[in-house]
């Protein structure tokens, strides 16, 4: 019987091994190490590989404080909630940055990552429609955007993706990259945003 703080250690352990050595060199056999359980035990709470690499990314989403962060923003007005969604979503990606390019590289070439990547910004898409869907209701969205369309451009926007290549490959710093990106979406999207500074 998988026992659930054992199979804790083994996401921890797992999310160790990743942000160190990378999401192509983890094993079960080096997760189980490092979390001080056999192989076998490790194949007793995950089928395989793929399937604990789904469950690392969405136990660091709950344990990192993020999901929680984004609940809050759904409490607030729909122009505030946007904004603060958006400033938790860039605060978050340093952490994550790592091991989301590599689940990403592997989306590209069908590794065992793939399936994680494409859950995790799935689930994120989502959380972006939700906030898109409330400026609509409450007759925020500019008239030139639906919420469909409006929810692409804000998640390829704000892409872990788009990101890196500003911060590392540019040399934006992170303030400025999350600011400018924030700022230029309110202006996109937003309806009579400039009369709101």
């Amino acid at each position: 019987m998988p026992d659930p703080a054992t199979r804790d250690r083994l996401l921890d352990a797992a999310w160790q091994e990743a942000t160190e050595r990378g999401v192509d060199r983890l094993t079960l056999a080096a997760v189980g190490a490092r979390a001080g359980v056999t192989r076998q035990a490790v194949y007793l709470h995950f089928a395989n590989r793929a399937t604990l690499l789904i469950e690392m990314a969405d136990r660091v989403d709950h344990t990192s404080g993020f999901r929680s962060g984004l609940a809050t923003t759904r409490h607030l007005m729909p122009r505030e909630g946007f904004r603060r969604m958006l400033e938790i979503w860039f605060d978050y990606i340093p952490s994550i940055l790592r091991v989301h390019l590599a689940l990403e590289a592997a989306s590209l070439s069908g590794g065992d990552g793939a399936d994680a990547y494409r859950d995790r910004m799935r689930d994120w898409r989502e959380g972006i429609r939700i906030a898109i869907e409330l400026l609509a209701d409450a007759g925020e969205l500019s008239p030139m955007w639906d919420v469909g369309r409006a929810t692409d451009w804000t998640w390829a926007s704000v892409h872990p993706t788009t990101f890196h290549h500003l911060t590392s490959e540019r040399r934006w710093t992170r303030a400025e990259t999350a600011q400018r990106i924030i700022d230029t979406l309110e202006r996109e999207l937003l309806s009579g945003e400039a009369d709101h500074p």
